[in-house]
């Protein structure tokens, strides 16, 4: 993956982060659910339905984040679903800079020589904010298995967008596989992935202008210029 040029966002890059160790430690141990999926509920300045069914548990809820889990048939892979928000970076002049940012966040190698960037795709969209960017990234971790069996694949799908009413706010939802290279998810799985990206909506910023989604401080940011 290329480096991204400036200052990175904190929000994007350690909440990404946070996800995927989350996954990597969940991957082989099965689920360890923090609590049943919750039913459609309100958050601070969007509305999203969850998933729903007794294989998908909430595995994380913060600040800055929700993870939902899916158990596996196959217990070497893993789905998740998430919702990842935070400040934006920078002040985005117009959609051509904020889908740059977005391309640059999201093919960024924190160590080119354990992961390879094998997928991605980058298109701008007007639903459901017109500073949205539809994404798809797919990356191999090569250190995850010896090298006589195939490396982990990690395949991301996912919308990142601006607020319409605060374009200071950034979000990003998003679901993702796990698995040896070569084993792809379920079609229910994908279903149930675009249907959680579908069903996410924004609403009014929150008049006491808290964003957070749940316990603990929120993810620290840093600025870049584009």
């Amino acid at each position: 993956m290329p480096a991204a040029g400036g200052a990175e966002d904190a929000v994007t890059r350690s909440a990404t982060r946070a996800l995927a160790v989350l996954i990597g430690s969940l991957l082989f141990s099965g689920l360890a659910p923090l609590a049943a999926a919750d039913d459609e509920a309100g958050f601070p300045g969007f509305t999203l339905a969850a998933p729903a069914g007794e294989a998908w548990r909430q595995v994380q809820r913060n600040a800055s984040s929700i993870v939902w889990m899916k158990r596996q048939a196959d217990p070497r892979g893993s789905f998740s679903a998430a919702v990842l928000t935070g400040a934006a970076p920078t002040r985005f002049e117009d959609r051509a800079a904020f889908v740059a940012y977005v391309r640059r966040s999201k093919t960024l190698n924190p160590d080119p020589r354990r992961y390879v960037l094998v997928l991605e795709g980058f298109e701008p969209v007007t639903e459901p904010a017109s500073f949205c960017v539809r994404y798809v990234t797919a990356i191999t971790d090569g250190s995850a298995f010896a090298p006589s069996r195939p490396p982990l694949e990690m395949r991301v799908t996912g919308l990142a967008c601006l607020h319409p009413q605060r374009r200071d706010r950034y979000f990003d939802v998003q679901y993702s596989s796990r698995g040896p290279r070569g084993i792809e998810p379920g079609a229910e799985d994908v279903a149930d992935g675009e249907a959680f990206l579908g069903g996410f909506a924004f609403g009014p910023p929150p008049p006491d202008d808290r964003w957070s989604l749940g316990s603990g401080a929120a993810t620290p940011r840093s600025r870049e210029r584009t």
